[in-house]
């Protein structure tokens, strides 16, 4: 093997992959090991920004940075251009240290963010892909703390509780897309996209006076329905010298909506067994919309040479035309979402006669400012990111692994809000030829 170092790391990503969500269950407890952002916890959940491996590093989505050695689900267009099969399987871990005027806490998760097959139907004009991703997370937990006034004949003194929520779920999207090259420099896709909601939410009342019964109860809210994304990819070369390169992509989601049921539900003691009963059985609210926003991404990456790319990214989401209606106050805090970020890549393991370890690597670097799709109490939810990333390439074969790290801050303190500064790192295992069986013929 001529690059026994790559197939160890190859082999501590799996384990990574299996070992990560365990280590978490064993040292931290149930509530903080199952929750991340404390945001998510409003509405049907946090925005997943699933970003390519390639572009990672810089922080971003990668709409216009194509790789034709790493595949995403950044653009379908790009599917046009690719020349042998690939696939990727990615993870994030995060770790929240969230606070307000009175209180800190920590919360960690680690999930799957992407995982993607794709292959030349016709090389290098017409490509498909079949992706999973989350598009909406809702990981979190959260304690609300009051007091009762005395109820006659039931108690002479207030009564304190806590109400502790603990959520999980979202929405995830299975994708099937296709990418057709128009002219030799112009792309479209279109990707159909089935999107599955479980939202899961289990709320535990605790008193102060043992007169008053602490009976959980757990809520869950389940939906489907299908959407549709179209993506175009342009490059033109020589604009500035011989070596240079200019890439322009973007991608529209079209709004959708889906027709949810909820369940609340609780345990209770009925002749002596522990029967599930239903709370909201036949109730109005059982039944609800979410209507999930318009999304335009767009980008452009200039490519000085061979060794250095610039790229700069703009998203929109159109979450003033959102619907929640499970939650009206909580759809009150919907907003127009607006992402800009700038990035660069450095490529030293394309020159000829590489010289030096560091040299084989590739070097990403970014920051990313986001509006967030929050207002409460008057105040954005913004987040601005800082991003760094290292991407290690296989000598057998066009396979290799992105690693990138990233630093955040999101919310503030004021207003009795909460503030969060976000550590984590992703991972992308991205595999091509040797992985897959390379078309011989066409």
């Amino acid at each position: 093997m001529r690059n026994p170092a790559f197939f160890i790391i190859v082999m501590f990503t799996v384990l990574m992959f299996a070992l990560v969500p365990q280590l978490l269950a064993q040292t931290q407890d149930r509530d903080r090991s199952a929750s991340g952002s404390f945001y998510s916890g409003i509405g049907f959940g946090s925005p997943v920004d699933n970003l390519s491996p390639f572009s990672m590093g810089m922080g971003l989505s990668g709409v216009s940075n194509y790789s034709g050695t790493v595949v995403s689900t950044s653009n379908p267009a790009h599917l046009a251009l690719i020349s042998f099969s690939q696939g990727n399987v990615s993870a994030v871990l995060n770790q929240y240290e969230a606070s307000d005027l009175s209180r800190t806490a920590r919360n960690a998760f680690f999930g799957l963010q992407n995982f993607q097959i794709a292959f030349p139907i016709l090389r290098n004009e017409l490509g498909f892909s079949l992706a999973f991703s989350p598009s909406y997370r809702a990981d979190f937990s959260k304690r609300e703390q009051g007091r009762i006034s005395p109820v006659e004949g039931v108690t002479s003194a207030n009564v304190d509780y806590a109400l502790d929520t603990i959520g999980s779920g979202g929405i995830n999207k299975i994708e099937a897309s296709f990418g057709y090259r128009f002219t030799n420099s112009i792309a479209f896709g279109y990707g159909f996209g089935v999107n599955i909601m479980s939202l899961n939410t289990e709320v535990r009342p605790i008193f102060s006076e043992v007169q008053f019964r602490t009976t959980p109860f757990t809520s869950s809210t389940k939906g489907s329905n299908i959407s549709h994304r179209f993506g175009i990819h342009a490059f033109t070369s020589g604009l500035f010298s011989d070596n240079d390169q200019i890439a322009f992509g973007a991608t529209i989601t079209l709004p959708f909506a889906i027709e949810a049921e909820r369940s609340v539900s609780a345990f209770r003691n009925i002749n002596g067994l522990r029967t599930r009963i239903e709370l909201n059985e036949n109730m109005p609210d059982r039944n609800g919309t979410i209507k999930l926003p318009l999304e335009f991404n767009t980008g452009l990456t200039y490519n000085l040479n061979r060794f250095v790319n610039v790229a700069t990214e703009l998203m929109i989401q159109k979450w003033d035309n959102a619907e929640y209606t499970f939650n009206e106050t909580q759809q009150e805090y919907f907003k127009d979402r607006v992402r800009a970020g700038l990035g660069f890549q450095y490529h030293p393991y394309r020159a000829d006669g590489v010289l030096g370890f560091f040299s084989n690597f590739k070097y990403s670097a970014g920051a990313t400012y986001d509006t967030g799709h929050l207002a409460i109490n008057g105040q954005d939810i913004e987040t601005i990111f800082l991003n760094a990333g290292i991407g290690i390439m296989s000598e057998r074969s066009a396979s290799s692994i992105d690693l990138s790290f990233h630093y955040g801050i999101r919310g503030t303190e004021s207003s009795n809000l909460v503030k969060e500064n976000i550590w984590g790192f992703k991972i992308s295992l991205n595999m091509a030829e040797i992985m897959f069986l390379r078309q011989r013929f066409q």
